[in-house]
């Protein structure tokens, strides 16, 4: 039998596996991508071997919130069970709650937060939709690129928010590869993500051995990063058959598996 390594390097489909991608995005944001529709998305992972990936609108980076989450709830109804929605929110645009609940009631499974758009993950405007995530224990994506602010306000909602997951994206950003680690495995309900754009020899291993094999989530940042780049990185990564297996598909179903509907 092939390790997942040599499947990766022959471009053979990892299928069997059960992939999940639990850091993606959809929509368009630069003309630079060529296909933003569903079926392309869909394509993509079915020629990898995806199972399903957790996706947040472009948007979340701008203020068409709204209409991002829609767009994406409207790919999530095409693609059942192989596309999963994170709302997007910015209190710019008002009362944050109530888009928050709307958009869980039409099938979200989790919610992304995104700090370029001026407010803090402490900001009291997100609470009422952290009680959400929280009540239905699903995933929290925060964006993150090793600032010492975040670690201390991802201790904070961790411990207020308790049964929802904190995931910070872009772990081992910064330098700051040894606090990563350590606050995953100090804090229960925190997890790293793997989207990294310049892939530093030895991450993966690292994050692993900092946070534990079950705090390590598997990310592609698609569309900004090359898909087959990203998984590559698991593929390759010097650890154990059973710990890739967690980190690109083990560790993410036992979080989805979690959450309230």
């Amino acid at each position: 039998m092939k390790t997942l390594g040599e499947l990766g390097r022959a471009g053979e489909s990892l299928a069997e596996l059960g992939v999940i991608c639990m850091h993606g995005h959809f929509g368009r944001y630069s003309h630079t991508i060529a296909d933003v529709t569903a079926a392309g998305l869909v394509r993509m992972m079915d020629r990898v071997g995806v199972k399903a990936m957790m996706l947040s609108h472009m948007q979340c980076m701008a203020w068409s919130v709204r209409q991002g989450n829609d767009e994406l709830l409207a790919a999530m109804q095409a693609y059942p069970g192989r596309l999963l929605g994170y709302v997007v929110l910015s209190p710019v645009l008002g009362d944050v709650t109530a888009e928050m609940a709307r958009c869980v009631g039409l099938g979200f499974s989790g919610l992304k937060l995104h700090n370029g758009n001026g407010f803090s993950y402490t900001d009291p405007a997100y609470a009422g939709a952290l009680a959400i995530a929280n009540e239905r224990q699903m995933p929290v994506l925060f964006h993150t690129w090793g600032e010492a602010s975040v670690f201390a306000m991802t201790r904070t909602l961790a411990a207020a928010y308790p049964k929802a997951n904190f995931i910070m994206a872009h772990a081992g950003t910064g330098g700051a590869e040894a606090e990563y680690g350590r606050i995953a495995r100090e804090v229960a309900n925190v997890y790293l993500d793997t989207c990294y754009s310049v892939g530093p020899r030895g991450l993966v291993e690292r994050l692993v051995t900092g946070a534990g094999a079950d705090k390590v989530l598997f990310g592609s940042d698609c569309y900004f990063y090359g898909f087959t780049q990203q998984i590559g990185k698991v593929l390759g990564a010097n650890l154990p058959e059973p710990v890739k297996r967690q980190v690109l598909a083990g560790n993410a179903a036992r979080l989805l598996a979690q959450v309230a509907r």
